[in-house]
């Protein structure tokens, strides 16, 4: 079953420091976003005031996902 378009996207290679992979895993597996990648491009938005872009941190709690928290 094809997955539903996120929108217009440009894909990006990011270099990550490995001291911090385990830590961003966590963080996202926390929130309940479905991948790595979707975790990094919604703070991404929401640090760029574009809470509108982000498809996962911004759902409401009752529909799984966990509000971002300083």
């Amino acid at each position: 079953m094809p997955m539903p378009s996120k929108g217009e996207r440009k894909p990006l290679t990011v270099r990550i420091p490995l001291e911090l992979i385990k830590t961003l895993e966590e963080q996202q597996s926390s929130a309940g976003v479905t991948s790595l990648g979707q975790y990094l491009a919604d703070l991404i938005a929401i640090v760029n005031d574009r809470e509108d872009l982000a498809l996962e941190l911004n759902r409401r709690q009752d529909q799984g996902v966990l509000p971002l928290t300083a």
